[in-house]
């Protein structure tokens, strides 16, 4: 017989071996989740890096004619003729109108004109040019030009018709009973229409004035009857006239330093120099050009749509969103000094700790601005009511009173820092800010797009 075999099995234990790379994921692994997780929970502040930009300014407004009007009336009630042209000079004694009580000398004049109005070259050109500028600034929102474009129209066909009557004045002024004409009492610009703003100056003026629908032309030519006491026609006793502007606060303190401003009007791209001077009123700006020639071009006009030629603004351009404030004491230059390790700005600052003693040391101070005798000053621990004590001295002075400026975050560091900002221009949405500005920012530097989202000395994730 065989023998059997022994087959007990006796079993050795490993010792299990460490596994680095399971280590190393896990590492990774939570490595990630934790920045997940800072990632959605803390707060993230959008970096602009600021630029040299440049804005080009819109300087494109709307303004009122004021100038030394006169409005003559009618002195007989009858049919009316005019013997000068619209904005034309005239002198003393040159006839202006007639009125005909009874009509005889309106109806001859008429008949020697059926037919032969527009008989001569060029008899067209006048009308030609009213429809053609009509037609040109048409404007759905201005509607109401349709009524200013017809009175034109047919004062333009009303003048035609007087054309003729002056040279037939001598002749024709016997055969009627009731005949009246009438001269011009002193020099000027003859106008034949009247709007009710022709006493108004810079002085009394509303701002109802720029509604260019509630002051439409009321057209004193194309009447062929009138009644005495009625508007005969109006006199532009002066070449010198104003233009009244309304314009933004932005761009009153730019133009505040100008004397002389360079305009193109748009009705003919002309161009004038005109003297400048700005105005608050009701706290509202205006501009106020002076010109002392063209009177005579825009004898007819009210409201002139004019173009400031500016040179555009250049500087650090940055959005508006990154502007904010921020309020600084303000002090007596002479509290002032310098101390600490590093010889820099302070003041010697006196106040009450948490234990009730006062405390006397000199604390850092930045000035970030200054007037004649008082900087603005910013530090650490500064709080109202608290005392600084001018050196070499007992005199004390009182932190009370602050101003705000106008400023961004920057954030070079990775946190917050206040910066002062000086504006030279801004639209809806940039800034262009001087270069070179004390406490303030450089091109290139990194600033929070948002001001609304972080606060000063945050740190930036």
């Amino acid at each position: 017989m065989e023998r059997k075999k022994n087959k007990k099995i006796v079993k050795f234990h490993r010792t299990p071996r460490f596994n680095v790379g399971i280590l190393v994921f896990l590492i990774i692994f939570i490595y990630m989740v934790y920045n997940i997780f800072q990632y959605f929970t803390a707060k993230h502040v959008a970096v602009y890096e600021v630029t040299q930009g440049t804005i080009t300014q819109e300087n494109t407004f709307t303004g009122v004619i004021l100038r030394e009007e006169k409005v003559f009336t009618v002195e007989k009630s009858g049919y009316i003729n005019y013997y000068s042209r619209d904005a034309a000079k005239v002198s003393v004694n040159s006839y202006i109108y007639s009125v005909d009580e009874t009509g005889d000398f309106y109806k001859e004049i008429t008949k020697q004109n059926d037919g032969q109005l527009f008989s001569e070259k060029g008899s067209y050109d006048e009308l030609e040019k009213t429809a053609a500028n009509y037609v040109l600034n048409y404007s759905d929102k201005d509607f109401y030009q349709v009524y200013t474009f017809e009175y034109d129209m047919e004062a333009e066909l009303m003048e035609a018709i007087s054309s003729n009557a002056l040279s037939n004045l001598g002749n024709l002024s016997g055969t009627s009973s009731g005949f009246h004409a009438y001269t011009a009492q002193e020099p000027g610009i003859v106008s034949y229409h009247v709007d009710g703003l022709e006493n108004v100056t810079t002085d009394n003026f509303t701002t109802d004035i720029f509604d260019a629908s509630a002051h439409m032309k009321n057209s004193l030519i194309a009447r062929e009857q009138v009644s005495a006491g009625d508007p005969a026609y109006k006199l532009i006793t002066s070449e010198t006239w104003d233009l009244l502007v309304p314009i933004g606060e932005n761009l009153a303190k730019d133009l505040a330093k100008e004397s002389n401003i360079q305009v193109q009007f748009k009705k003919d791209n002309s161009t004038a120099w005109g003297a400048s001077h700005v105005l608050n009123q009701d706290n509202a700006w205006y501009l106020i050009l002076t010109f002392q020639n063209s009177g005579i071009r825009f004898a007819a006009d009210r409201y002139l749509d004019i173009k400031l030629l500016l040179s555009d603004t250049n500087g650090l351009k940055i959005p508006n969103t990154a502007l904010t404030e921020k309020e600084f004491f303000l002090i007596p230059k002479e509290f002032l000094t310098k101390g600490g390790d590093d010889n820099v700005n302070g003041v010697m600052h006196q106040y009450m700790d948490n234990e009730g003693k006062t405390i006397m040391e000199f604390t850092p101070a930045s000035v970030v601005e200054e007037t004649e005798d008082r900087y603005y000053i910013t530090g650490d621990n500064f709080e109202k009511g608290n005392s600084i004590i001018k050196p070499d001295s007992n005199e004390e002075f009182i932190l009370s009173e602050t101003e705000k400026l106008q400023g961004v975050y920057n954030i070079n560091k990775g946190y917050a820092v206040f910066r002062k900002v000086k504006i030279l221009f801004q639209n809806q949405e940039y800034t262009i800010i001087d270069t070179g500005t004390s406490y303030g920012i450089s091109l290139y530097d990194h600033i929070a797009l948002d001001s609304s989202a972080i606060s000063e000395n945050e740190i930036i994730h």
